[in-house]
C-alpha cells in the first residue's frame, strides 16, 4: 500500500471557483481576497485579517506592526521551521530562544519569562502540530512586562485553548502552504486588532505604496512586495467555508492515532491539554532518537511517506556557524527534535491507511 505524506482536500468547487477567478483577468488582489479576509476574520472572531503571500511574510510584517528594530530581542521556539527566528534576523534583531515543554513541544512560558530583559520588544510562540500554546500565561507575561505577543499560527487555524482563538491575543500568522489544512499551494494571513494597523499591513503588503484621490500611487513607506493573489483567494473561499467539516475528519484521524498507540512501548507523542481543541493539522510520535532514522527507512520502504517537524533551529548550520550555538543548548527541544516523526495526516486520509501505517510502525518499532 502508498500512503502519501500529504494530499489536500480540494474539490471541484474549489477548482471551479479558481478558474472563474482566473477568466476575470483580474489576477492580482481583488474582490476575491477582500471576500476571503472578511470571511476568515468572522471565522476566528477576530477585527481584521490582511492576506499576504506566505505566513512568512505575515510574521515579518507583524514583527515590523510591533516596532521590533535593530538591535531589540525578540523571544522564539528553537523548535519550529526556520522561518520563525529568521523573520527576526530581516528586522536586524537578535533571536533569543527560550525551551519547550517535554510534554508538547510548545514554547514554555516559564522558560520564556527567564530570557525577558530590558531588551526584549516581542514574543514569538508557535501553536505547534495544531494545539494552542498556554495564551493565558503568554498573556499574563505580555501584560505583565508590556511585550507584544506574535503568533505563529500555520498550524493551528481551526484549534482552540480555554475558550481563545488564535489571534485573540495579538498578532497572528496564518499559512495556506501546500501541506496546511487549507491551501492554496502558497499563501498567508496576518491578523491584527486596529483599523490603522490593518492600513499599515495593507501598506506594507503593497511596496509601502497607496493610491492617491487624483489616481496616483504614492510609496509612504518602506514595504515589501507581501501580497497574495486573487486566485489564490478564489482557491481558499470555498475551503474555508466546509472548514468545520473538514476539521472533524481530521480529528477523527488525530484520535485514531492516540488510540492506536497509546500504551505502546517505544512510542509517545504529544499530550492534548485539558481545555484544547486540536487542529489534526499534523500528528508526530516520539521514538528512540538512535532509532528514528531507521524506523523512518523502514516506513518509506512500506510504501508509507513520513517527515520531521522539526529539526532545532539553533542546530541548523547558518545558526551554528552564525550565532555559535552547540547541542545542549536546549536540550529538549533538541530530544524531541531527535526523537519525532511526522506521520501522514489529513482529511482524505482513509481508515485502512491509518491502520496500516499503525501498524507499520509498531512493527518497526518491534
Amino acid at each position: 500500500m502508498k500512503v502519501s505524506f500529504l494530499d489536500p482536500h480540494l474539490t471541484k468547487t474549489d477548482l471551479s471557483e479558481l478558474v472563474a477567478s482566473i477568466k476575470t483577468g483580474w489576477l492580482v488582489h481583488g474582490p476575491y481576497t477582500k471576500r476571503f479576509e472578511k470571511e476568515l476574520a468572522a471565522y476566528l472572531e477576530v477585527p481584521y485579517v490582511i492576506m499576504t503571500g506566505s505566513a512568512t511574510a505575515a510574521l515579518h510584517m507583524s514583527l515590523i506592526l510591533a516596532g521590533v528594530k535593530d538591535g531589540d530581542e525578540v523571544i522564539t521556539t528553537p523548535l519550529s521551521w526556520v522561518a520563525t527566528s529568521n523573520v527576526i534576523l530581516y528586522q536586524r534583531a537578535n533571536v533569543v530562544f527560550a525551551d519547550v515543554d517535554p510534554h508538547t513541544g510548545i514554547l514554555d512560558p516559564q522558560e520564556v519569562e527567564k530570557k525577558i530583559t530590558k531588551k526584549t520588544k516581542a514574543i514569538l510562540l508557535v501553536h505547534l502540530y495544531g494545539q494552542m500554546a498556554d495564551m493565558k500565561a503568554f498573556s499574563a507575561l505580555s501584560k505583565k512586562y508590556k511585550i507584544p505577543l506574535i503568533e505563529d499560527t500555520a498550524h493551528a487555524l481551526e484549534a482552540t485553548r480555554d475558550g481563545y482563538r488564535p489571534g485573540h491575543h495579538g498578532f497572528a500568522a496564518l499559512s495556506f502552504h501546500v501541506a496546511k489544512n487549507i491551501t492554496a499551494g502558497q499563501g498567508g494571513a496576518l491578523v491584527v486588532h486596529t483599523e490603522k494597523e490593518a492600513q499599515m499591513a495593507r501598506l506594507l503588503r503593497r511596496d509601502g505604496v497607496m493610491n492617491t484621490p487624483d489616481g496616483k500611487r504614492r510609496m509612504v513607506m518602506l514595504g515589501y512586495k507581501y501580497d497574495a493573489t486573487d486566485f489564490q483567494a478564489a482557491l481558499l473561499i470555498h475551503q474555508l467555508r466546509r472548514i468545520e467539516k473538514q476539521h472533524a475528519m481530521r480529528q477523527r484521524v488525530f484520535e485514531r492515532y492516540q488510540k492506536g498507540f497509546a500504551h505502546v512501548p517505544g512510542i509517545t507523542f504529544p499530550i492534548l491539554t485539558q481545555g484544547s481543541v486540536h487542529s489534526g493539522h499534523m500528528f508526530v510520535v516520539w521514538v528512540d532518537p538512535k532509532e528514528r532514522d531507521r524506523i523512518r527507512d523502514t516506513m518509506e520502504k512500506k510504501g508509507i511517506q513520513t517527515s520531521i517537524h522539526y529539526d532545532p533551529i539553533h542546530l541548523e548550520p547558518y545558526y551554528r556557524e552564525t550565532f555559535g550555538y552547540t547541542e545542549g543548548d536546549f536540550p529538549i527541544a533538541e530530544r524531541l527534535g531527535a526523537s519525532t516523526i511526522t506521520l501522514p495526516t489529513y482529511s482524505k486520509l482513509t481508515k485502512k491507511q491509518q491502520d496500516y501505517v499503525i501498524q507499520s510502525l509498531k512493527d518497526s518499532i518491534q
